[in-house]
């Protein structure tokens, strides 16, 4: 009954969002270009930026974080993990691997936060004060009781002086066992724009985490949805969005961006998606290295029937991961290619990496384009930099792993952050297309 009941009230919040809300408040942005810059934990503009880490360290936290999403990402095709709510929550949001980190403000006075981008999922929420196990937060907390244009998303709408607000529960919970939960409420939110100015979003609806359960130092202050859900702020805000990666291995790179709304980047050779489970499929239609195309049996990428297989594209993982067969042949012709000329390394823990001593900058200059063909013509193509990473000063390792490496069934395949890096990525959220332009960042953020 109370499962019923917590439904019921969540059907009652998307009905009340659609009446109640501010019609105008959304139209007045739809041609503006909402932006934001994208900051990861490696960077030196992190709040939590660790000097002392070395790159070895960052590839451990990275595989763990991949793995952790791959399979989760599993979890959730299966239906396995759904939080109290029935909100389906992303994989786990933690300070390990190179999570993208959007750079927003909410209320009035605009209390900046530092929240993860996540492609997966509809849901926006934020730490806020008074809160518990907060002590690892970014910044200040935002305090609705110190907004002066927060009011709460009641259960039934206060239409009367002197109402009380019962207000809706919001909890999500993820991989890891971390936890947050509050409730739910309307504030403004404030962006830059390209000419240096800032645009309001006013009656957005948000989580209020007051209860928050990390195992360690979660590294932001909340999670900003991105998939194509109704509820979703992407959805809400245009219909469009997209983001520019450029290097993730240099800690001073500054041009990282997150644009949303009509002034959204959908430039370059664009493929379609469809979304099943708030993940974005791709069609993916081969792979190529140099001028090599891999002989890859028809249908090796294609979703079956039964929701197994298929391509998602994803902010959330940072190596990608390739069926057992593909992710074989890749491994292979590296192997032919640069396997003569350098010593093979080994990972601890890691294993099934194919890494070897040598310095990606100095050794591989002349090592071919890898290139993901997708559907209608667009291409994602790894310069050496994103297909392998130098690991230490003497080893560099590839970035792509097979998807055998968890114990799944349905063993998707993944494009993750650093195959998109040099990319600015959009996505249109009516027509369904993926847009994949090669681009240096810094020429965007004019």
């Amino acid at each position: 009954m109370a499962f019923a009941y917590e439904q019921f009230l969540l059907l009652l919040l998307m009905i009340f969002s659609t009446c109640f809300s501010s019609t105008s408040s959304i139209s007045s942005v739809k041609t503006q270009r909402l932006v934001s810059r994208l900051i990861h934990p490696g960077s030196i503009h992190h709040p939590h930026y660790k000097p002392h880490e070395t790159a070895k360290d960052r590839m451990e936290l990275d595989i763990q974080h991949s793995a952790a999403r791959l399979a989760y990402i599993q979890a959730r095709i299966e239906g396995s993990l759904v939080s109290n709510n029935d909100h389906k929550a992303s994989a786990s949001p933690s300070l390990t691997g190179r999570t993208i980190l959007a750079n927003i403000s909410i209320g009035q006075p605009p209390i900046p936060q530092l929240v993860v981008i996540d492609t997966a999922s509809d849901t926006f929420w934020v730490m806020c004060s008074p809160c518990t196990n907060c002590d690892n937060h970014l910044g200040p907390l935002f305090d609705p009781l110190k907004s002066s244009t927060f009011f709460p998303q009641c259960k039934i709408p206060c239409v009367f002086k002197g109402c009380k607000c019962d207000p809706i529960p919001f909890s999500a919970s993820y991989a890891d066992s971390s936890t947050a939960s509050g409730t739910y409420g309307r504030d403004t939110i404030v962006f830059e724009t390209t000419d240096e100015g800032t645009s309001q979003i006013f009656d957005v609806l948000f989580g209020c985490g007051h209860n928050i359960g990390y195992n360690s130092d979660p590294g932001h202050n909340g999670i900003l949805g991105l998939n194509s859900a109704a509820e979703s702020l992407a959805t809400k805000i245009g219909q469009k969005f997209s983001y520019c990666i450029g290097n993730l291995d240099d800690p001073h790179y500054n041009y990282n961006q997150l644009i949303l709304g009509e002034g959204a980047d959908l430039e370059g050779f664009s493929t379609p998606f469809e979304v099943h489970n708030g993940f974005y499929y791709v069609t993916m239609e081969g792979i190529s290295i140099g001028e090599k195309r891999l002989d890859i049996a028809p249908g090796t990428f294609e979703m079956k029937e039964n929701g197994t297989g298929g391509v998602i594209i994803d902010t959330g993982s940072t190596i990608s991961y390739l069926v057992d067969d593909v992710h074989k042949l890749i491994y292979k012709e590296v192997r032919n290619l640069i396997g003569w000329s350098f010593r093979g390394a080994t990972i601890e823990n890691s294993p099934w990496m194919l890494c070897y001593y040598g310095s990606i900058s100095k050794d591989l200059t002349g090592f071919p384009v890898v290139t993901f063909h997708f559907a209608d013509g667009a291409d994602l193509a790894m310069d050496s930099r994103s297909f392998f990473s130098q690991v230490s000063n003497d080893i560099f390792c590839m970035t792509i792993g097979p998807a055998s490496n968890i114990d799944i069934k349905s063993k998707p395949s993944v494009v993750g952050l650093l195959a998109q890096q040099s990319y600015n990525v959009g996505y249109d959220l009516v027509n369904n297309y993926v847009y994949l332009q090669r681009i240096d960042c810094e020429l965007l953020s004019g």
